[in-house]
């Protein structure tokens, strides 16, 4: 089968010798007969771009599926580090080696968990659009042992590296 281009350069050809009166009814004919070639091209072309629409959406609805199987592994993957990290605490276990990794079970940093937010001294509120506690502020001013109304100081949860 003929490739497009060579179909659209014939027909240039062909249509550039109509201008010749003797060879007027020879080039018409063959220009239908290319003309008619260049249809029959340009419908089995519109064949593949719409096969390859039917390809586009499959491909869609297997990424939506891959990123929900992702979410799903992703999720299993925080659960399953929690379950380690709560046993490791349980147990006292700080490290576990391996020849290909080590486990860490690292004392969480302390953070500020705001008892009543309304009870925070203004130096310690952080305004924007929305009002919220500075709690780098407060975290640092009662590590400082300084006291403030509304929050106290309490150890976060342990967290798991593997390296």
């Amino acid at each position: 089968m003929t490739a497009l281009y060579q179909i659209t350069e014939s027909y240039k050809e062909l249509a550039a010798l109509a201008d010749d009166e003797s060879l007027a009814e020879a080039v018409r004919d063959t220009l239908l007969a290319v003309a008619g070639e260049f249809q029959d091209k340009g419908k089995a072309l519109a064949c593949v771009l719409l096969n390859m629409d039917g390809d586009v959406e499959a491909i869609d609805v297997q990424i939506a599926r891959l990123a929900h199987r992702k979410q799903l592994i992703i999720s299993r993957q925080a659960s399953m580090k929690d379950y380690l990290r709560e046993n490791m605490d349980a147990c006292g276990i700080k490290k576990i080696a391996h020849p290909l990794f080590s486990i860490t079970c690292v004392p969480g940093r302390e953070i500020a968990v705001i008892d009543q937010e309304s009870a925070l001294p203004d130096e310690m509120i952080t305004v924007k659009t929305v009002v919220s506690p500075d709690k780098n502020a407060i975290t640092k001013a009662l590590k400082e042992g300084l006291e403030v109304p509304g929050a106290h100081l309490e150890r976060a949860k342990s967290s798991i590296r593997i390296k």
